[in-house]
C-alpha cells in the first residue's frame, strides 16, 4: 500500500475540508445570530477571499489583471479549476467584448442547502467569490440581477451577467 498521495487526491481533501470548514461555520453563525446575519456574512467573507486568494494566484504566477475577455475568462476558468474542482458544472457565453453569462448547471452550495433544510433562506455565496476575483484584477463590474435568494431553489435555472470594465 503506498501512502503516497497524488496533487489531485490532495486537492481533492483540501477542497472539501474547506468547503466542509465553510458550511459549518455558516451553521454555526445562522444557528447563534440568524439566517440573515448568516447571508449577509457570508456574501462579505465569500467576496473577501475571493479577493485575497485571486492576489495570490495572481502574485504566484506572476499574473496581471485580465486585459481583455479572454484573459478574464481563462484566469477565471483556472481559478475555478484550483479552488472549486468538482463543485461546480457551469457554463460560459460571451455576449460582447466586456459582457458574459454565467450559467451554473450544478451547484454545491444549492446541494448542500437542501440537505441542511436552508434552501428557502440561503442567499448565493458563490457569485460574491466570483465579485472577488474581480476586485482583485482591479476591474468595476456590474452583475445581473444582484445577488440574493439562491435561483435554482425557485426552480429557474442559475444564470448571471456579468458586465466588466477592462482598463
Amino acid at each position: 500500500m503506498s501512502n503516497r498521495l497524488s496533487f489531485e487526491m490532495e486537492k481533492d481533501l483540501l477542497i472539501k475540508g474547506w468547503m466542509s470548514h465553510d458550511a459549518r461555520w455558516f451553521m454555526a453563525v445562522t444557528e447563534h445570530f440568524g439566517i440573515d446575519a448568516a447571508n449577509r456574512l457570508n456574501q462579505i467573507v465569500a467576496r473577501e477571499l475571493g479577493q485575497v486568494e485571486m492576489k495570490r494566484y495572481m502574485k504566484t504566477l506572476a499574473l496581471s489583471p485580465a486585459k481583455d475577455m479572454e484573459e478574464y475568462l481563462n484566469l477565471g476558468k483556472a481559478a475555478i479549476s484550483l479552488y472549486g474542482s468538482g463543485l461546480t458544472e457551469y457554463e460560459i457565453k460571451i455576449l460582447d467584448h466586456q459582457t458574459y453569462e454565467m450559467h451554473l448547471k450544478r451547484c454545491f452550495a444549492y446541494e448542500n442547502i437542501v440537505k441542511a433544510g436552508i434552501k428557502d433562506q440561503y442567499e448565493c455565496g458563490i457569485l460574491a467569490r466570483i465579485q472577488g476575483w474581480i476586485d482583485a484584477q482591479g476591474l468595476e463590474h456590474e452583475l445581473k440581477p444582484p445577488l440574493g435568494k439562491c435561483m435554482m431553489v425557485a426552480g429557474r435555472e442559475c444564470s448571471y451577467t456579468i458586465k466588466l470594465k477592462f482598463y
